[in-house]
């Protein structure tokens, strides 16, 4: 086999050299391995060299676009060594000093390395965290202001289900308040006022008392936030109808920016005293009271030696002119700088000192327009390019021109800021005349709407570090009439929140918050129709997330909150009062305390609701709608039988003694026993003082009644009573001439029996068969149902007809039972007969 496959293979190799050689005139080549091995490296290099040249000409071509010197990087990573930054130390002798101190000074240089490794790395992981915790806060926050913005519906808030009033009784006294001592001083004054409301005097002045009671409190911030509500809430215009269309009108604009640059300018008084009396030395204030004198005095402080070089028109009672007329304009002494410039001659001085007695006498709080205009021309001629900024300052106070300005170099804060802007405002400037007018004039006149805008929506909370700052960014937006914006902001931060709700009742109290149309807008929104820049606050919503936090420990506190929505209206047109009454009773489940307690004799004994003046009927009867909404229908009884609706009683009382009659007794604990228990007493006093209420549904009470007597004897196999009370209510056949006529009787009865009579069949035959069985064996208590026993007593035959009565009954009545109610029956009545 082998020599023939050898044989084979030298026959195609010869075949092959035959083909290879025959016909063909190519040459031929006879080369060795080494020569062919030499061949081939030559080829390779060939190509490697080819390839490599247009790899490095494309790479040139890509780097040579980003500067990148390609010829010499390859030079300058052959340089690089390999070696670590920090190389080990030698070991070196003991005597070679030398070595030894170099080594100990590296060891220095490298340990000192190491330590601020180690702590920068400590404080980047510090720091990241931290930013990390702030912006997971910042988010939370505004997942929580997200749902509290939802639209959805406002008082379908869920109540756990609970055990029944009847069986829970609770102490008003043991419960421990959720107040804080900041929210107990806003709720002795909120309780104050209510009363005072309540009483028909004169309505005393919120924002003052809550001010007051702020100022307790020992929060400087605190107390400066409440010191601009008050200011704003006695603004001398009153604001009647639609706050949002009010506030828009030009003279309640006008009124609010006065009030609040009053409050500027008054704060920033009170801060030059406090810097002239901490530097006396420095200031030199002297003894003589007055403005002038504070202001020469904090000049001497705060006025930088670089700024006194570009001041112009020399000075006016020893200080330099310009600033002087500022400091006094921004302190609130427009006369008092009017009386200190008067000895400057400087004709720039004289000008204002004359626009200065004008603005004086203004009652609007402008000069006229032809000062204006001639402050504006001065201004624009030769004040503007003045390297005094006070005094480019003054004019654009006073004339209100370049509103755009921000004077940098003199506002250094954002008070400065906001009061300079609140000078230059044109309150009689609207929006729409603005946007017609010619782009000149419009980039001139600064309206409120703009300032609000560009504080609120350009700027906005990153801007201003709201979240490090909420009151400063608060009071930013008081001071510019965005209330309710104000508010909103405030209430999202939950420390601040007790502060932001008694801000909205403050400003509400004087019709300045703009409420929604729809009790289930978000926190903050706007409606068709509503001017520019005006926002809408859903104070409801705000009360009921405030007083959520205590209205299960501190109901009648939470009541008096609840009180200042009486003038709103839900959306079917119900006070809002009520349903907060409604939730808040429902929350914190005190009853008898807030709605009151009706007594065995039928009188009703007064709650706290009753000093609000409301309809407590109205209310009550509201409660026990939503309680029997939610399934508390024992709370729901109770409810409508203190708002003496009798008929919802009877009806709601038919229902669950339906539902419990058959089950065996628990004891006065058990829903069994609270509701016969509840049922026996409003019967007792329905029959007693009388009621209003169909027959028939009070029928089926006392029948019910009835049939709970009979199960409770049948659970103590006292079978005979059993069988005398049903023979009394003549419900079910238990003769076979009774058949027809109960039958026709069932029709009449309500769905409440009917609904029970499959329980009382079953009952009525277990009955009949215990009786049945007794004779047999009367020492077993057990039965046994396979024996039979022939008895043919007068008793007996009487049970056996009794049996096939009820058996016929059952399959007579115009009622579907159940298959398992049917097939015990058959089966009882089968053993018995």
């Amino acid at each position: 086999m082998g020599s023939r496959s050898l044989q084979e293979l030298l026959q195609q190799a010869e075949q092959l050299a035959s083909n290879l050689n025959g016909g063909g005139e190519l040459p031929r080549v006879d080369r060795s391995l080494q020569q062919i091995l030499h061949t081939g490296q030559q080829l390779w290099s060939r190509a490697s060299t080819q390839a490599s040249t247009a790899n490095d000409a494309q790479a040139a071509i890509l780097l040579g676009s980003r500067g990148v010197d390609l010829p010499h990087i390859s030079s300058r990573l052959e340089n690089l060594t390999t070696a670590r930054t920090l190389q080990p130390l030698e070991a070196v002798a003991d005597t070679d000093i030398a070595a030894f101190l170099r080594n100990e000074r590296e060891n220095a240089i490298i340990t000192a390395i190491e330590d601020s490794k180690r702590r920068t790395s400590e404080e980047v992981d510090k720091l990241y965290w931290k930013q990390q915790q702030a912006e997971w806060e910042q988010k939370k926050q505004d997942l929580l202001s997200a749902f509290t913005h939802s639209g959805t519906d406002l008082l379908n808030i869920t109540v756990q289900q609970q055990d029944s009033i009847v069986c829970v009784p609770r102490a008003v006294g043991g419960k421990s308040s959720s107040l804080s001592s900041e929210e107990m001083a806003y709720v002795r004054v909120i309780r104050q006022y209510n009363e005072e409301v309540l009483q028909g005097g004169i309505r005393p002045n919120l924002a003052e008392s809550l001010t007051n009671a702020a100022s307790t409190m020992g929060d400087q911030g605190i107390s400066d936030l409440w010191a601009l509500v008050q200011c704003l809430t006695e603004v001398p215009v009153s604001v009647g109808g639609d706050a949002a269309q009010a506030r828009a009108s030009p003279r309640v604009q006008a009124a609010l920016v006065k009030q609040a640059r009053g409050h500027l300018e008054k704060s920033y008084a009170t801060h030059m005293r406090r810097m002239v009396y901490s530097h006396l030395e420095r200031a030199q204030l002297g003894g003589v009271p007055g403005l002038v004198p504070l202001v020469r005095a904090f000049l001497e402080v705060v006025l930088p030696p670089q700024v006194i070089s570009t001041l112009e028109d020399g000075q006016a009672s020893s200080a330099p002119v310009w600033p002087l007329i500022f400091y006094c304009m921004r302190a609130g002494g427009s006369k008092a700088a009017c009386l200190a410039a008067a000895e400057n001659s400087s004709p720039s001085v004289v000008e204002i000192v004359v626009a200065l007695e004008q603005y004086e006498r203004s009652n609007s709080g402008r000069l006229p327009p032809d000062m204006e205009k001639k402050l504006r021309m001065s201004y624009k001629r030769t004040v503007k390019n003045s390297p005094d900024p006070f005094k480019r300052a003054v004019y654009c106070v006073l004339s209100r021109c370049d509103p755009h300005e921000d004077h940098a170099d003199i506002a250094a804060t954002t008070d400065d800021y906001l009061w300079l802007k609140l000078c230059v405002v044109d309150c009689d400037s609207s929006p729409s005349a603005s946007t017609s007018s010619s782009s000149s004039a419009q980039q001139d006149i600064l309206s409120l709407t703009q300032l609000q805008n560009l504080l609120y929506e350009q700027y906005g909370e990153s801007h201003f570090s709201a979240w490090n700052e909420p009151l400063l960014y608060t009071t930013i937006l008081l001071q510019t009439g965005q209330f309710e914006a104000a508010v909103e902001f405030l209430s999202r931060k939950e420390a601040l929140r007790c502060h932001a709700v008694h801000v909205a009742l403050a400003l509400h109290e004087m019709n300045l918050l703009a409420l929604p149309a729809q009790v289930h807008a978000p926190m903050l929104s706007r409606e068709d129709g509503d001017p520019e820049g005006v926002r809408r606050l859903n104070l409801t919503r705000l009360i009921l997330l405030y007083t959520r936090k205590f209205d299960a420990t501190d109901p009648c506190e939470a009541l008096h909150y609840c009180f200042f929505l009486r003038s709103l209206k839900g959306k079917n047109g119900e006070s809002m009062f009520s349903g907060c009454i409604s939730q808040l009773v429902l929350q914190s489940r005190e009853f008898d305390m807030l709605l009151g307690r009706l007594e065995p004799d039928g009188r009703r004994t007064p709650g706290i609701i009753d000093k609000f003046k409301v309809d407590v009927s109205e209310v009550t009867q509201m409660v026990a709608q939503d309680s029997e909404k939610k399934g508390l229908h024992e709370d729901a009884v109770k409810l409508y039988d203190l708002a003496k609706n009798h008929e919802k009683v009877v009806s709601l009382l038919n229902q669950l003694l339906s539902q419990v009659v058959h089950q065996t007794e628990g004891g006065s604990g058990s829903q069994r026993g609270r509701v016969v228990e509840l049922a026996t007493a409003v019967a007792l006093r329905f029959k007693t003082h009388g009621h209003k209420t169909h027959p028939n549904n009070a029928a089926t009470l006392h029948l019910l009644l009835d049939l709970t007597t009979f199960f409770d004897l049948y659970h103590k196999e006292r079978f005979m009573d059993a069988l005398e009370v049903l023979k009394k209510l003549r419900i079910i056949a238990l003769r076979r001439d009774e058949v027809e006529t109960r039958v026709a009787g069932v029709t009449a009865q309500g769905s409440e029996i009917r609904s029970v009579l499959p329980h009382v069949l079953l009952a009525a035959m277990t009955t009949t068969h215990r009786l049945y069985r007794m004779p047999a064996q009367p020492q077993s208590p057990q039965t046994s149902f396979n024996t039979s026993t022939t008895v043919t007593s007068p008793a007996t035959k009487h049970l056996q007809e009794q049996a096939r009565a009820i058996v016929t009954f059952a399959g007579m009545i115009p009622m579907r039972l159940h298959s398992e109610i049917n097939a015990r029956l058959v089966q009882l009545e089968a053993l018995i007969n």
